[in-house]
């Protein structure tokens, strides 16, 4: 999917995209920064997500609108397709990317590409604090953000991560990971590295 995130510097992105396009490494970027826009605190200042664990749990519930909307039913929360972000029900079981069942539950293997590839473009930063790191938009990332937010092809994730941060703004990492180790059994009792 072109868009803001499809431009790069003079010299390309070569043996950064793990055997996918550079649409695809793109878009996956995009996702991220919009998540860290949308979910991070504080909101709209410098937006930051602490922690790998709760950076990946979030994404799992921006990536998965299934499970997002049977986690607003265990909260008591009644969500509509247009708060998940899509437009039929059919939608619902569709993803961009498959996550893999991991030690701490969903994870996806390229984060570690994508998080490089958005530091090494200064949209990103992280700041240590007690061996834990806080992933953080630049102001160059802010800006990015706001040209994805603004792009119809994003709108989408943009509503849905509103909602993932309506419903999880209160838990950090093990909160939400123990969340998704009870309520969803089936994600975490796969086989370590089963698609989930």
């Amino acid at each position: 999917m072109p868009g803001p995130m499809a431009q790069t510097d003079a010299g390309g992105d070569e043996g950064m995209n793990l055997g996918q396009s550079d649409e695809n490494m793109a878009y996956r970027a995009a996702r991220v920064l919009l998540l860290i826009s949308h979910c991070g605190k504080p909101r709209g200042v410098a937006p930051g997500v602490t922690g790998r664990t709760l950076l990946a749990k979030l994404d799992f519930f921006l990536r998965y609108p299934t499970f997002l909307q049977r986690a607003a039913k265990v909260l008591n929360h009644d969500v509509s397709l247009k708060d998940l972000g899509i437009e039929s029900a059919g939608e619902l079981t569709s993803v961009e990317s498959h996550m893999v069942r991991y030690r701490y539950g969903p994870w996806d293997h390229a984060y570690y590409v994508i998080l490089a590839y958005l530091i090494g473009k200064g949209l990103l930063v992280v700041d240590l604090k007690h061996r834990t790191e806080t992933f953080r938009l630049t102001d160059a990332g802010r800006e990015m953000t706001d040209r994805i937010g603004s792009d119809p092809a994003f709108a989408d994730l943009a509503e849905r991560a509103d909602l993932v941060y309506a419903l999880f703004n209160r838990l950090g990492g093990t909160g939400l990971k123990d969340f998704i180790y009870k309520e969803f059994p089936e994600v975490v009792s796969r086989d370590l590295g089963a698609a989930i």
